[in-house]
């Protein structure tokens, strides 16, 4: 099929475009990922997020002209936006865990540890239960995508669904209900499974 009819097709909700044109293009902006941030987890997130904002903003793409200069345009930037957020939540990571350490007893830490479990196991209490279990498996077991698709008998695709979906609520829950922000979600994170 002819690429602006492709195009075309998509914006008028094609599914069947749509899935032709994630085939074709998905192994190598996962590949193009990659390169940027150098994490297979991470560049199959940034990839399905890019697949999703494609979709998502598919009325655009019937006057689209140049269709891989403008899917590499928005994979650099998704790729650029992840990386600094990456390093704002490593700084924030940095000088929470100077906090953290340096002003609280170890009775105090354990409290904190044990707010922090409960708070997270509060919000993840309200997600659906086949979210949960790819939650625990891919974040608390460190199973990759394919372990935790095998695990649980669907495909891996359904696993990445569940796990941007997932990450989608604990973000928003936190920005909404505590005033949080993504580097401090990610230090928070990073506490509640080190101790796990």
């Amino acid at each position: 099929m002819e690429q602006n009819e492709l195009l075309h097709r998509i914006s008028n909700d094609d599914e069947v475009a749509f899935a032709c044109l994630y085939r074709t293009y998905q192994p190598g902006m996962r590949f193009f990922f990659m390169r940027y941030v150098h994490a297979e987890a991470l560049a199959e997130d940034l990839c399905q997020e890019l697949f999703i904002k494609l979709w998502n903003n598919r009325k655009q793409l019937a006057d689209v002209r140049e269709f891989r200069p403008y899917l590499h345009v928005l994979a650099r930037n998704l790729a650029v936006n992840a990386l600094k957020r990456i390093s704002v939540s490593q700084r924030a990571l940095g000088e929470l865990l100077i906090h953290y350490s340096g002003r609280q007893d170890a009775a105090d830490r354990r409290l904190v540890d044990r707010e922090y479990d409960m708070l997270l196991e509060e919000v993840l209490s309200r997600l659906p239960q086949r979210s949960r279990e790819v939650f625990n498996l891919c974040r608390e077991q460190s199973k990759s995508y394919d372990e935790a698709a095998k695990a649980l008998g669907v495909s891996r695709n359904a696993i990445k669904n569940h796990m941007v979906s997932t990450l989608k609520v604990l973000r928003a829950f936190a920005e909404k209900q505590l005033g949080v922000t993504l580097g401090l979600i990610a230090s928070l994170l990073a506490i509640f499974f080190a101790g796990h």
